[in-house]
């Protein structure tokens, strides 16, 4: 049984089914978690329809105003030792919370950690991965053989999936991270609308500490890969990976 306080944020924007079974998963398995739910002016309200049948907390951002900074919100509300940042499409089980939380009480040193993340026929979604290069991010966008080699790179996957391992970028579709650590960096950097932000945290909370990918605590992700089909969507991305060139360096591959 943990003593100590553990909070949680999810931000929704649209999908009512998919939010509302993570939601579902996060109370049945973490009831505990002092859960926030954060709208982006979702057509369907479903921050308030996931409070009132929840009963967790809710916030209205009244425009879409990205992910980080939708999550940012809880920054001046939480109180908590962990905090976790999960996507309106994940599914945890009933180990997944305590599991990270014994890592990080066992390992003092990181200040990050991401599971292994599981799609739902139960293959592996490679999210530990090592500092974004420009190569390594064209080639999940187009799909050169050539371009291969740099991508499995990128996304470890030479790595043993169920050993843990440090790693440059935690994916932000479920990660814990100290609280002291997510306040001292000011959370998520607002410059980001969306994508990258994920790699960007990573980066600033390694300044406090390592950041590992932590196999003994995994989740299922219902990826919808929205840059493969959108282009709108992959020049939001494209205008990410430079602010994060920009701020951290480029890096060809």
């Amino acid at each position: 049984m943990r003593d100590y306080n553990i909070s949680g944020s999810i931000v929704v924007y649209n999908k009512p089914d998919d939010a509302y079974k993570t939601v579902e998963s996060v109370k049945t398995f973490a009831g505990d978690m002092d859960l926030y739910i954060i709208d982006n002016a979702s057509r369907e309200n479903i921050g308030r329809m996931l409070e009132e049948h929840f009963d967790a907390n809710y916030i209205n951002m009244g425009y879409n105003a990205g992910f980080g900074k939708a999550h940012n919100r809880v920054l001046d509300k939480i109180n908590s030792k962990y905090h976790f940042v999960i996507n309106p499409d994940i599914l945890i089980n009933r180990d997944t919370v305590d599991s990270l939380c014994r890592f990080m009480d066992e390992n003092p040193d990181v200040s990050i950690a991401c599971p292994k993340v599981l799609h739902p026929d139960g293959s592996i979604q490679y999210i530990a991965k090592k500092k974004p290069g420009f190569l390594s991010l064209i080639s999940r966008r187009i799909h050169f053989k050539f371009l291969q080699k740099i991508e499995d790179d990128y996304l470890m996957k030479d790595a043993d999936q169920d050993r843990r391992f440090p790693v440059d970028f935690c994916t932000g579709c479920f990660f814990v991270i100290r609280t002291d650590v997510m306040k001292k960096i000011g959370g998520f950097d607002e410059d980001y609308f969306l994508y990258f932000e994920d790699a960007d945290i990573t980066m600033k909370a390694k300044q406090y500490g390592q950041a590992y990918y932590a196999p003994s605590a995994s989740v299922v992700h219902f990826w919808h890969r929205e840059t493969a089909s959108s282009k709108r969507q992959f020049l939001i991305q494209l205008k990410s990976m430079f602010i994060y060139f920009r701020k951290w360096g480029f890096k060809l591959k």
